[in-house]
């Protein structure tokens, strides 16, 4: 059987593409380098992939994180598929990646075999189909991306926040955060007391280890620094509070424990190319 590859640049376009795709053929096995979400409108296939093999209908919808491979025999499959660049959970989507479930659903970091996530979405076929319709709709134009950008993200917030309960049902916390304990609790401490005045010192001695220790073990599970993944946390959750909420943006700045609006904002464009009050009036 002939082994494919499908390339994220071929399939994302810039960083996120949709589209309406008919399988009329059976499909031979590949790998992903792309996360891929496939909702599949109508028709039946099989699919095998490195752990399992399963029946594929209508109400069904298919998480591909880079490194998955599978095969599908199709009896003319019509899936509506979002196709998002692993770098956007590095970066823009990265919060997505510390919901319980989603890390290992859509992590940047490929590995090899990895599962194919299979939901059933039934009753909330028809609120995603509409959303993923909206996607494939916008990227589907000659457009620059970059008047577009805030609209996808919206439409990708809604579509993530429809799924996170069955993502989150199906997959356990700790088989897809695989973090030691010790990082588990340092990252648990951050998002829970983000307003907290966190020092590498303060952190480590929350979870019984010199700061040195601490550095190493966070660095090995999650590629980031410690501070570096709490100035992450900060931004992210400061644009969730803008879309979210009724705070000022100075209200929302000291929420995650910054009380330097200009500080709040330079490390605010620094990750999305905006200001918080551009950001916020992009969700209104």
């Amino acid at each position: 059987m002939r082994v494919k590859s499908t390339n994220a640049a071929e399939c994302a376009g810039p960083r996120v593409h949709a589209a309406h795709l008919r399988l009329d053929h059976d499909v031979d096995v590949h790998s992903h380098d792309a996360v891929e979400l496939a909702l599949v409108r109508d028709g039946r296939a099989v699919q095998r992939s490195a752990d399992d093999v399963t029946d594929i209908r209508s109400g069904h919808l298919l998480i591909l994180a880079p490194g998955s491979r599978h095969s599908l025999e199709s009896n003319r499959l019509l899936t509506t598929n979002v196709f998002l660049d692993p770098t956007l959970f590095a970066d823009e989507l990265s919060w997505i990646t510390r919901v319980p479930g989603w890390g290992g659903a859509v992590s940047p970091e490929p590995r090899a075999p990895r599962p194919v996530l299979t939901l059933d979405v039934d009753d909330r076929t028809p609120q995603l189909a509409e959303l993923f319709d909206e996607l494939a709709a916008g990227t589907g134009r000659s457009r620059d991306l970059g008047t577009g950008v805030f609209e996808q993200y919206a439409l990708l917030f809604a579509a993530f926040s429809v799924l996170e309960p069955l993502v989150s049902a199906t997959v356990s916390h700790s088989e897809q955060r695989g973090y030691r304990a010790t990082v588990e609790q340092a990252v648990e401490l951050m998002n829970n007391s983000l307003d907290h005045p966190w020092t590498l010192s303060s952190l480590a001695a929350e979870v019984a280890l010199s700061p040195s220790q601490l550095s190493r073990v966070f660095v090995a599970d999650t590629g980031s620094s410690p501070m570096s993944y709490l100035q992450t946390l900060r931004v992210e959750r400061l644009a969730s509070l803008l879309r979210t909420t009724e705070l000022s943006v100075a209200g929302a700045a000291r929420a995650v424990g910054w009380h330097d609006p200009g500080h709040a904002a330079r490390r605010f464009r620094s990750r999305w190319q905006c200001s918080p009050v551009q950001y916020r009036e992009r969700f209104r």
